[in-house]
């Protein structure tokens, strides 16, 4: 006859798998839901940082909008002669590094 320790002692190791096998299952099934978590909170970023940079663009927009606006006021002013003349650069007279040209 087989002591009742002997058929103890297995029982013990399966229950220990058992265990193991259940607190693996536990662990993989959170590291998935933290996982699809990360993913849904990244979307969700790159989703405002989308609208803030187009919010940006816009202010931008405006800016150079109303920074034409200013100069053209200030263009017109009183004093400010409209047709000067303007002074191009002309390579026809020869300069002291290019006279053998």
């Amino acid at each position: 006859m087989k002591n009742r320790r002997d058929t103890i002692k297995p029982s013990t190791l399966t229950l220990a798998c058992v265990g193991l096998l259940v607190s693996m299952i536990v662990l993989y099934l959170y590291f998935l839901n933290m996982s699809v978590v990360q993913v849904v909170m990244r979307t969700e970023h790159v989703q405002k940082q989308n609208s803030l940079n187009n919010e940006i663009a816009l202010l931008e927009a405006r800016y150079i909008k109303s920074q034409h606006v200013v100069a053209s006021r200030i263009a017109s002013l009183d004093g400010y002669n409209t047709t000067a003349p303007k002074v191009f650069v002309s390579r026809e007279q020869a300069s002291l590094v290019f006279g053998s040209i």
